[in-house]
Order: structure tokens, then sequence, then C-alpha cells
């Protein structure tokens, strides 16, 4: 006769397990964000044209012949006029930081490769952290008006915040970081 169980005693435990099975997180790595990036620059660059119809540049500097590097710098600066770089940076900024804060989560290279963007907790970012994750892609075009020095040391420090993407174990960069963002990628 099998035995009954006591008031006292707890029932035995399932043979089966009950919570849902976890997914594993995919970081989107260094190389498919280099990806997703060239055809975000492409759309850039397309808007950009459009925008240089609207707003042509000065005349530009005459081309140095053989000249030092100080006066291929100044050429290159007189390529694109102070009032073009601003609206410049002001495009790329927007493009960024309003598709990564939308809904969508992804610029347009991003949804194409796709890569989401959110929060370490998985939540869609605000656009002043979205603005934030964006710096090293709008803020060298802005140091580019303090002149050529500051712009390359800033040009420098976004590319090294970009690289670290390919040194680190969730694949963020030092601007993902700041942010507190995570950039996962959808398997198929």
């Amino acid at each position: 006769m099998p035995s009954v169980p006591t008031s006292g005693s707890a029932p035995p435990p399932p043979v089966w397990d009950a919570r849902p099975p976890e997914t594993a997180v995919h970081y989107a790595g260094f190389w498919i964000r280099v990806v997703a990036a060239i055809v975000d620059s492409i759309a850039l660059w397309i808007v950009w044209s459009l925008i240089v119809l609207v707003l042509p540049a000065e005349a530009a500097a005459p081309v140095p012949e053989n000249a030092d590097f100080e006066a291929w710098i100044d050429y290159a600066n007189s390529l694109i006029s102070p009032r073009q770089m601003i609206v410049y940076a002001a495009i790329v900024w927007a493009y960024f930081a309003f598709q990564e804060s939308s809904s969508a989560q992804a610029t347009l290279g991003k949804r194409m490769m796709g890569i989401r963007v959110s929060t370490e907790s998985g939540e869609r970012l605000n656009l002043l952290t979205a603005s934030l994750r964006a710096w090293p892609i709008y803020l060298p075009s802005v140091a580019a008006l303090a002149g050529s020095g500051i712009s390359t040391l800033v040009g420098l420090i976004a590319f090294v915040s970009c690289i670290a993407v390919a040194f680190s174990a969730r694949k963020q960069g030092l601007h993902d970081k700041m942010a507190g963002a995570l950039l996962t990628r959808r398997q198929a």
C-alpha cells in the first residue's frame, strides 16, 4: 500500500522545468557594425548631396603646389564652409539619434543587418542617450570648426571609441558604455 504524505511534508519536485528557456544574447560585433556604417554613410551621402545643392560652398582656396602639410590642411578646410560643417553635423546627429531612439531602435544600416540598439536592460534609448551614443560620428565634424589640432584629437578619440568594440566581451565601444547601450543582433 502506498504511503500517504503527512501534512508537514512538501510535494515532490516536478519532473519538468516550467521556466521558459533562456535565449542567448547575440551582440553585434565589429565587422557587422562596419557594414551597417557603410550603408548609413551611403544614405547620409545621398542626403548631403541634396543639401549641397541648396547650400553651395564658397570658393575654395587654390590647390597648393609643392606645399607643406599645413597648406594641404588649409586647402582641405576650404572645401567645406563652417555653415556646411554645422549643417552636416546636425544632419548626422539627427540621423543617428532620432532613428536609434525611435521604435525601430536602429538606423537604416543597422536595420538592414538585423541590429537593434537598446539600453543594457533591453529598453529603448531616449533621445539624450542616443545623442550621447552617437558622439563619435558627429562630434569630429563640429570639432573641425575649432581647428585641425582639435579636430584631429577628437577624431582620434572617436576612432579609439569605435575600435574598442572589437575588444569588448559585450561588443561595446566606449561610446556605447558611456550611454549604457548594447547592440544586439537577431539570429536567423
